[in-house]
């Protein structure tokens, strides 16, 4: 039984550990320091520790190269159409030649970005704050305008803190032998719907628990103030 929970976890250890090590390194608090200091302590191997943070870095840079890839692309797209219309068609070879140099701007372009990446990288890391925004950093992060947009993206991925086996059984949930030939679209609303209706009946039982701690409040600092007048009015006497 354990050897199996262990191959399980594994199995989904080795999909989502990439992507939450990119994560980490787009955070200007961590960067590969906290790689560094945390997988040898999670790999009892060293080598293994090693080669999983060049995997890390072998991600981010084929991440940093792919999105440079379709920002150049769209920049040679806008600028081709805002002057289409005042420069006169090319012919089907002047065209490919273009083609062919735009393909050899792009490859040029590489090392560029891992420039990138790399001063990034050197930067000294961030001291740790409560209230630190990295949304709100990188959205100023001017000078990385490539990792800008990998952290967009990369950063508004959800972590989710279900656990692991009722994750991975919740269709087990919906789906019995005697309702087994559910749409996907259909399995996929009764999922939502009854994620959004307990969100509803929590935030309705916890604005009940409010306005019922507050009426028992008043009650007992009203209670407390006849006590103090009974108590005045004895001494008085």
């Amino acid at each position: 039984m354990a050897m199996r929970m262990l191959d399980k976890f594994e199995k989904y250890w080795f999909q989502i550990n990439g992507i939450m090590g990119v994560a980490t390194v787009l955070d200007p608090r961590y960067k590969l320091r906290l790689l560094h200091y945390y997988f040898p302590l999670i790999y009892t191997n060293g080598e293994d520790a090693k080669k999983e943070i060049e995997r890390i870095q072998d991600i981010c840079y084929n991440l940093l190269n792919e999105y440079s890839l379709k920002s150049k692309a769209s920049e040679v797209g806008a600028s081709y159409q805002s002057s289409a219309s005042s420069l006169p068609s090319p012919d089907e070879s002047e065209t490919d030649h273009m083609s062919k140099y735009d393909k050899f701007v792009a490859s040029d372009f590489k090392g560029n970005v891992k420039n990138e990446l790399d001063s990034y990288l050197e930067e000294c890391v961030l001291q740790r704050l409560s209230d630190f925004d990295i949304l709100s950093w990188w959205k100023n992060a001017l000078k990385y305008p490539t990792l800008q947009l990998i952290a967009r993206d990369v950063l508004a991925i959800p972590i989710s803190t279900v656990a692991s086996e009722s994750a991975f059984s919740i269709g087990g949930r919906f789906i019995s032998p005697h309702r087994s030939r559910l749409h996907h679209d259909t399995l996929e609303a009764l999922m939502c719907s009854q994620d959004w209706l307990w969100n509803e009946a929590k935030e309705i039982d916890a604005t009940n628990s409010e306005c019922y701690t507050t009426f028992h409040d008043d009650v007992d600092d009203e209670t407390n103030e006849d006590i103090l007048d009974t108590d005045t009015y004895h001494d008085e006497l």
